[in-house]
């Protein structure tokens, strides 16, 4: 791993090293998704799939640090982002200049009061939550520290569709850390409710 990998949360920055296969869809399935009737899945600010590094700069706030390894690039914030009622590092990954995960690393300073209200939260933004197989978030993780990351490492995994292109996980990888990740895949829709969902 490069040196400049070293300076940021680990976890969310080895996602960005992730090989398009560990999403099991090769480059050309990183295309535009297809035209649906449901609107494309929007993140902060208006933030949408496919953009590039420059479309993402024009609407975060602040300025934003730039790190790029052969396909792979990312850009995150200097300090921590408002996410609900907490703070988290924000990871954007981009494979040849487009948008195709996104990251919220909330670190130790959780409780499991917190996760359960981020749980209820993300229920409140797209739906009731399912209980996924821990091992498709450790197949991503695997390619980074192969065996480091199994699937009974990653505890309480819950994951929801959000929109036709995006699947959002939310995740202990550690017994007091936790985070959200975003990945552009195909799925399904859910209705806000009275949680703050701010940065969700």
């Amino acid at each position: 791993m490069k040196k400049w990998f070293l300076s940021v949360p680990a976890l969310l920055l080895c996602l960005a090293l992730l090989p398009v296969s560990a999403l099991g869809m090769a480059p050309d399935g990183w295309g535009e998704p297809a035209a649906t009737t449901a609107p494309p899945f929007s993140f902060r600010g208006g933030v949408t799939w496919n953009m590039s590094r420059d479309q993402v700069r024009k609407l975060e706030t602040g300025t934003l640090t730039e790190r790029s390894q052969e396909s792979w690039s990312i850009l995150y914030p200097a300090g921590r982002v408002e996410v609900s009622r907490y703070q988290a590092d924000l990871v954007y990954m981009f494979f040849n200049d487009q948008l195709k995960m996104i990251t919220y690393d909330f670190g130790q300073d959780g409780t499991a009061a917190d996760y359960a209200y981020l749980t209820g939260a993300l229920d409140s933004v797209y739906g009731e939550h399912t209980a996924p197989d821990p091992g498709i978030v450790a197949g991503l993780m695997d390619q980074i520290y192969p065996g480091y990351y199994n699937a009974e490492r990653l505890t309480s995994l819950v994951g929801w569709e959000a929109g036709e292109d995006t699947r959002v996980y939310l995740y202990y990888y550690e017994p007091t850390a936790y985070a959200i990740l975003y990945v552009m895949s195909g799925s399904g829709t859910g209705a806000p409710g009275s949680y703050n969902t701010t940065g969700l």
